[in-house]
């Protein structure tokens, strides 16, 4: 009697637990689940402050893709969502600037707050690709067998440390059901290239968006693309460069860091190497995840950055998104050879926006103002913020400007002007 009343208390005590499991069902992946779990990971840098060709800013643009996309997934889907480049200005080249915003969970669970947290992103700093790839991977449930998805949204290249694109290829060695799909939100050729790259070595697809309508359709479509087979290519390939420098380009092993004995330069263009994933240098600027195959040639076309006119104080020449130097112009080298993408010319203390585009020469025409007689203690140029940009003087009575809203003292006077591309404004000191 004894042993049956503890019988009955084991299978009411069994009883209770099912019933428990199955009203009360895990909030964990379950490692036997098929399903498919998904990554959104959105870059909040510097650059997403530009604006896009429909004149709508990049974050903007974004930030309305993210909504329509995330409303048009079903409510049982799991979704994850991460940033980058959104906590530290650029001046702090904080290259370990990103968040998991939301963690996986099913949508109609997380939806709200995917929409809301999407909504307060302020673009500031870098884009540290590398470092965030390598955290979204582990991001997703250890036990959880299904396929991993991680859809990457940038608009601009790596900037920190580390080649995104032999990160993507040892992270699908590592994982092999992780796919990273990237898409590209009016980008240049470099970066163009360098997310083909990383969707190419981890089994996934890129897509290109010039717009909000753009970037949803493309991130729902690549919920839908499956991956890709991703092989080893072995054998010899070529790597050349259009216009190279003089002093020439050095390439490096993307995976090693090894340094090639020969260079590419205007004496030498093209060079053989093994299939691989390589990085080659313009000047201090770095071009990551260039792909060479087997029995191809890859051919890299730098843009050209020139100044008319320069000065023999110099132009500094800043990329946009870091602020970091990558040229120096002046009336002794005026051109330089450069990658693809967005930068800012000083002159003086002020700053001239420029586009490179693939193969084309980008030529800034500034105005000259000139004083005549100018005092040995010179004579001060305001922008239109009432801001010192410059002064001449007579040792140097003449200074290249962009064109826009200037005045400038002579004597007592502060006397007002524009300066039209190419003017030039001539003032005399009496």
């Amino acid at each position: 009697m004894h042993l049956l009343k503890n019988f009955s208390c084991w299978i009411a005590l069994a009883l209770v637990i099912v019933f428990s499991l199955v009203t009360h069902p895990q909030k964990s992946v379950s490692a036997e689940t098929n399903e498919k779990l998904i990554e959104l990971i959105l870059d909040a840098s510097g650059s997403m402050r530009g604006k896009l060709e429909s004149k709508e800013t990049k974050i903007a643009a974004a930030k309305a893709a993210v909504a329509t996309f995330v409303n048009s997934l079903p409510d049982e889907q799991q979704l994850a969502f991460r940033a980058y480049g959104h906590q530290s200005a650029r001046e702090k080249h904080n290259c370990q600037d990103t968040q998991l915003l939301v963690r996986f969970g099913k949508l109609s669970q997380n939806r709200e707050k995917i929409l809301s947290v999407s909504k307060q992103l302020t673009p500031r700093g870098y884009t540290p690709i590398s470092f965030v790839l390598e955290l979204a991977a582990k991001d997703f449930p250890g036990n959880f067998s299904g396929e991993k998805i991680i859809i990457l949204v940038s608009d601009g290249k790596e900037t920190c440390e580390g080649d995104p694109c032999t990160l993507a290829s040892s992270l699908k060695s590592k994982f092999p059901k992780l796919i990273i799909h990237t898409v590209g939100l009016g980008v240049d050729e470099v970066t163009r290239a360098q997310l083909t790259c990383i969707a190419e070595k981890s089994g996934g697809t890129y897509f290109d968006a010039k717009d909000s309508r753009a970037l949803a359709k493309m991130l729902t479509e690549a919920v839908s693309t499956p991956g890709n087979a991703v092989s080893e290519e072995k054998g010899m390939g070529w790597l050349a460069i259009k216009g190279p420098e003089l002093q020439g380009h050095q390439v490096i092993d993307a995976k090693t860091g090894k340094i090639f004995e020969k260079t590419i330069s205007a004496t030498q263009s093209v060079i053989e190497l093994p299939a691989g994933i390589y990085n080659v240098t313009f000047g201090t600027m770095i071009w990551k995840s260039v792909i060479v195959k087997p029995n191809e040639t890859t051919t890299l076309i730098p843009g050209w950055l020139k100044v008319r006119h320069a000065s023999y104080r110099g132009h500094t020449v800043l990329e946009s998104e870091t602020g970091e130097q990558v040229a120096e112009l002046s009336n002794i080298k005026s051109v330089a050879t450069i990658l693809p993408g967005e930068y800012e010319v000083l002159f003086g203390k002020t700053k001239w926006h420029a586009t490179v585009k693939q193969g084309d020469t980008t030529e800034l025409v500034p105005g000259i103002v000139v004083v005549k007689h100018a005092h040995y203690q010179g004579h001060e140029i305001f922008d239109s913020t009432g801001s010192v940009v410059g002064s001449v003087s007579n040792i140097g009575s003449s200074i290249p400007l962009p064109p826009g809203d200037y005045a400038i003292q002579i004597g007592n006077k502060k006397i007002k002007f524009h300066l039209n591309e190419g003017e030039k404004k001539v003032f005399e000191n009496k």
